[in-house]
């Protein structure tokens, strides 16, 4: 009888057990993956309703329409009037979906009004139509970066660092979503170019000298101290058999840590990194987001990290001045950037600002979200001013503008496949930041000289808006 009763027991508990896991995954699946499911670009329900309902137009913030569907003939077909521009954000629906197209895939075949709309579809024949998705970006500032990039391999990225609004995303190689089926061979062939890939969030490249900003971070966080910093750079310098040059071997002589960062001295930067130390470093580039991943909607890759407390002297100065195994993302760095112009503060980096309906409401506004604090205020103080003096008498000089005070950090990232990669992050006006941005040229050389004037460029056109 015991035994019975131990066995009752036994399969009792592995019921509940059994339930428990049941209940576990239901709630999983309720809260934390449905969402992926609804957006699925396999989901069949999906599918089918696309048979029944118009899909509804992307957008731009001042109603530019970026994506929509027309009758042609017997068939509704997809058309992106921007083309290019938004290519890579945008998406498509042909041969899967990406991009808003696939994120807002539910919201676009979502009907509102749906008793009105039947009411009009018996009476008109007309078919159902589904909401429209309204954008951060502006097509105008998009296509003056596309522009910009002038056929280079880069990526550049413009954010509203207040809000954490995203108010242009471009990358080239691009492609046109509106020759899609008659280009998807060739543009999946194309690995030297790899045009299907957004360069702005899925590409990873040495951060080379933007990567300063970080090790300042980990120095001021460090070092209460860090005024008395003084080196002198003969232009190159040997650390644990290591020989760390600065660019084209240039001494800058006595400097400390603020005329190191606006000279751009990597020998400096080298000592500094030891000073820091591995451990801390990791630490900061683990609070920046590094290896983690980004509070970002569509695709992106994570940026790479790989220096701990256990790391080797050539490995850390290697890594204090931007190269080694790092591996960034231009949307990475305009959110670290756009941290320090508000204070310290990132915002959640969003591209949706809400849905509208085929009768005009609004709904699902985004109400601009605080992610957390990557740098304490007095630090990201101290930042924002040591990036404005690398516009103003350092190696972003390209990037001034007149009138207006600009903080920046210029990059020249070395590439073992060819010609250096050029970096520019930065934001304006200064004292009360209205845009940040991000640019990478591949292969482009020099930052200061080639991607400074492109950042230039961008701020000038948002700050004259």
């Amino acid at each position: 009888m015991n035994q019975l009763r131990k066995d009752i027991k036994k399969i009792f508990w592995l019921y509940v057990a059994m339930f428990s896991s049941l209940i576990i995954y239901l709630a999983k699946f309720l809260i934390f993956d449905s969402s992926s499911v609804i957006i699925n670009a396999y989901n069949p329900r999906l599918s089918a309703l696309e048979e029944n309902i118009i899909r509804g137009e992307i957008r731009d913030s001042k109603g530019t329409v970026l994506a929509r569907t027309k009758k042609n003939g017997d068939a509704w077909i997809r058309e992106y009037p921007k083309g290019r521009d938004f290519a890579h954000v945008v998406g498509y629906v042909q041969k899967g979906k990406t991009g808003i197209e696939a994120y807002s895939n539910f919201q676009l075949l979502e009907v509102s009004n749906k008793m009105m709309q039947t009411v009009n579809r018996i009476f008109s024949g007309n078919n159902l139509q589904g909401n429209h998705v309204i954008l951060t970006m502006d097509a105008d500032l998009q296509h003056t970066a596309r522009k910009l990039l002038n056929g280079k391999k880069g990526a550049i990225v413009v954010m509203e660092p207040s809000t954490g609004k995203i108010l242009a995303m471009v990358s080239y190689p691009d492609f046109d979503p509106n020759e899609l089926n008659n280009t998807w061979e060739q543009l999946n062939k194309d690995e030297e170019n790899s045009p299907l890939i957004n360069r702005a969030a899925q590409g990873l490249y040495p951060p080379g000298s933007i990567f300063k900003i970080i090790t300042s971070a980990a120095v001021l966080e460090k070092n209460a101290d860090w005024k008395d910093f003084n080196y002198n750079c003969t232009g190159e310098d040997i650390f644990d058999s290591n020989v760390i040059r600065c660019y084209n071997s240039k001494a800058h002589g006595e400097v400390d840590l603020e005329s190191a960062f606006y000279l751009s001295c990597n020998t400096g930067f080298a000592t500094l990194g030891i000073e820091a130390g591995g451990e801390l470093l990791g630490k900061v580039a683990d609070r920046l987001l590094f290896n983690r991943n980004l509070p970002y909607v569509l695709e992106y890759s994570k940026s790479q990290f790989r220096i701990t407390k256990d790391s080797k002297i050539n490995e850390i100065v290697e890594t204090a001045i931007g190269q080694g195994k790092t591996l960034v993302s231009p949307l990475h760095m305009a959110m670290i950037t756009s941290a320090i112009a508000n204070g310290g503060i990132l915002m959640q980096p969003y591209i949706i600002d809400h849905i509208e309906t085929n009768y005009g409401r609004i709904k699902d506004k985004r109400i601009p979200q605080s992610y957390g604090i990557l740098f304490e205020p007095e630090i990201a103080s101290q930042l924002s001013k040591m990036m404005t003096e690398v516009v103003e008498k350092g190696t972003g000089t390209q990037a001034q503008i007149s009138n207006v005070s600009v903080s920046g950090k210029t990059g020249t990232a070395q590439n073992a496949s060819g010609e250096d990669h050029a970096w520019f992050v930065g934001f304006a006006p200064a004292e009360k930041p209205k845009a940040v941005v991000s640019v990478i040229i591949e292969n482009g050389g020099s930052g200061g000289q080639v991607a400074g004037p492109i950042a230039r460029k961008l701020l000038q056109k948002v700050l004259n808006e």
